[in-house]
């Protein structure tokens, strides 16, 4: 049992079932010699395991205090490289902290996952920063992430995260595997660096076309869009879209040829 009581504010649900922990490492693949970002260390529970795969250093980013001295205790104790930062990863550029990109690992709150996500897959400078991520989210959101065209899970955050990666759903989590136990079923997401979709389009205007698309998840896309793009009835022609299309039939490759054909018409 804990000594520090998990934080509702933090969204703190600590994975415990050692099990569970080495099914994750193992599918993480080999890690010796890699560098390795943790998200939310909490009570230590994957942090020692992350270390008895010998990466070459370990970064672990805990943003509640009164874990600090349970991770320093566990890093330093480790003939690994490690720096534990006590900061809030939505406001810290990790990635200063790597000479090479990182594999990374996190257990993250159910309610800035996404935002996090977020963070991660968008590229600085056209380039993403990161190896492998490896992360954790409620068993719906994981769905939502891989979903495909014409299924109900299937929307923005299916296209996002399609965009700038290859997701895939790894392992199925049940609540019982969590302290405290939480309402909900949780799944391990790996996702890959895809440089398919990404450098060769204005992502900008991709994210801007994919929200307003789904504002009117079932209505056709040529009345969502027709008030913010005038030439929309051609644009999706030259897309190879039909115009009676909804955004949840619409394939990324289909949004990524409209935001080429839109971008063209506004330069």
């Amino acid at each position: 049992m804990h000594k520090i009581a998990p934080k509702r504010k933090f969204g703190q649900n600590f994975l415990t079932d050692q099990s569970v922990i080495e099914r994750i490492v193992s599918i993480a693949g080999q890690l010796e010699n890699k560098s390795i970002l943790e998200i939310g260390g909490g009570s230590g529970n994957l942090t020692k395991h992350l270390i008895k795969a010998k990466p070459k250093n370990l970064i672990v980013v805990e943003i509640d205090k009164d874990y600090v001295e349970t991770l320093s205790k566990i890093l330093q104790s480790s003939s690994v490289k490690t720096t534990l930062i006590s900061e809030d990863i939505l406001k810290t550029d990790i990635y200063r902290y790597f000479s090479e990109p990182p594999v990374i690992f996190g257990n993250l709150p159910y309610n800035i996952s996404t935002k996090i996500l977020a963070k991660l897959l968008t590229p600085s400078n056209d380039e993403s920063k990161w190896e492998k991520l490896f992360l954790m989210f409620q068993l719906e959101v994981a769905n939502r992430i891989v979903a495909k065209p014409n299924t109900k899970h299937y929307g923005r955050l299916s296209l996002f995260s399609q965009f700038y990666s290859s997701p895939s759903l790894e392992l199925q989590i049940p609540k019982t595997s969590f302290f405290p136990i939480p309402k909900v079923e949780s799944a391990l997401v790996k996702f890959q660096s895809n440089y398919k979709y990404y450098p060769k389009h204005n992502g900008a205007l991709f994210k801007d076309i994919i929200k307003e698309s789904f504002q009117g998840r079932r209505k056709m896309i040529k009345n969502t869009l027709k008030n913010t793009y005038r030439n929309i009835i051609e644009m999706l022609a030259i897309s190879d879209i039909p115009e009676n299309s909804r955004p949840e039939n619409i394939t990324l490759r289909q949004f990524c040829h409209l935001t080429d054909a839109i971008d063209k018409l506004s330069n």
